[in-house]
């Protein structure tokens, strides 16, 4: 007794696995989503490294990052906020930059941050402030905005306010400031 087994033919088997490991889906964008996005590029968990003879320099991470592309206007939005490390020669974590929201305009050199900004050096000092001017160019932090420095032992603050990027000089233009006594009046003079 003979028995015969029959197989489906070869491209029957293959249009059968093609199609079940298709199961992977696109977001469809609705058409005012992808009209918003016009001469735009989304990005998602953004994670930016720029560095200077293989040195990592500045670290910037985002959950979302918009690159508007028009001709002679190049920006990038950070709608869902920002965190960046800045990192010396040696490759030690300086200081760090956050914000709610951040646009960074590449022909003036600024990276723009609202809402919730907060700067922190290595010496733990940290700058809380509504609105702050980062420019690349110049190597400066800047705002007219009010601002709040917290150290170990102080708390400063004014509006108006400028710094190094390296939070090592500063300027507040109009302060109040809580510093202890013994900072203020040393024994002997």
């Amino acid at each position: 007794m003979n028995t015969a087994v029959r197989f489906p033919s070869i491209p029957l088997v293959v249009c059968a696995l093609m199609a079940g490991s298709c199961s992977v889906e696109k977001p469809e964008l609705s058409d005012l989503e992808a009209a918003a996005l016009n001469n735009r590029e989304r990005f998602e968990q953004v994670d930016i490294r720029y560095s200077d003879s293989a040195a990592l320099q500045v670290r910037i991470m985002a959950p979302e990052m918009i690159r508007h592309a028009e001709p002679g206007d190049s920006k990038e939005e950070f709608t869902k906020g920002f965190f960046a490390r800045f990192y010396d020669k040696s490759g030690t974590l300086r200081n760090t930059l956050s914000s709610k929201y951040a646009l960074r305009i590449h022909t003036e050199g600024k990276t723009y941050m609202k809402d919730s900004v907060r700067f922190s050096d290595a010496d733990e000092a940290v700058l809380i402030t509504a609105e702050l001017v980062w420019d690349e160019r110049n190597g400066t932090l800047y705002t007219d905005k009010f601002v709040r420095i917290l150290r170990k032992d102080e708390v400063l603050q004014g509006y108006g306010f400028e710094t190094d990027q390296n939070f090592r000089k500063g300027t507040i233009r109009s302060i109040d400031a809580i510093i202890p006594s013994e900072k203020l009046f040393r024994e002997g003079q």
